[in-house]
């Protein structure tokens, strides 16, 4: 399950940078949007707390950037979501890893 959540955190950030080197980019603003849909299965409902929390916080802030990006909210609204975003992603992979390196 962690390992998934890497992956899927991974091409999260992937779709970001894309986004961010692209920001008027209506194609990659797509391609973004559907990577920012989360699957309900993959909520680490058992994880360690800090790796839920973690995960709840890039949940939200998937959540805020998919929103400002279907109101047409301008490319700097867009660019400061997708940074806040990358900095959850961040520390929930590294998370993640830390807690695959003990296992």
């Amino acid at each position: 399950m962690l390992s998934r959540l890497n992956r899927r955190a991974e091409a999260i950030d992937e779709a970001c940078l894309r986004a961010q080197g692209h920001p008027h980019d209506h194609a990659i603003q797509q391609e973004l949007l559907s990577a920012l849909e989360w699957d309900a299965a993959l909520h680490p409902n058992h994880a360690r707390p800090v790796i839920r929390d973690l995960f709840e916080q890039v949940h939200h802030y998937s959540t805020d950037l998919s929103k400002r990006i279907r109101s047409g909210a301008g490319a700097h609204s867009i660019a400061d979501g997708i940074q806040s975003l990358r900095l959850r992603l961040t520390a929930f992979r590294q998370a993640l890893q830390a807690r695959h390196s003990e296992a």
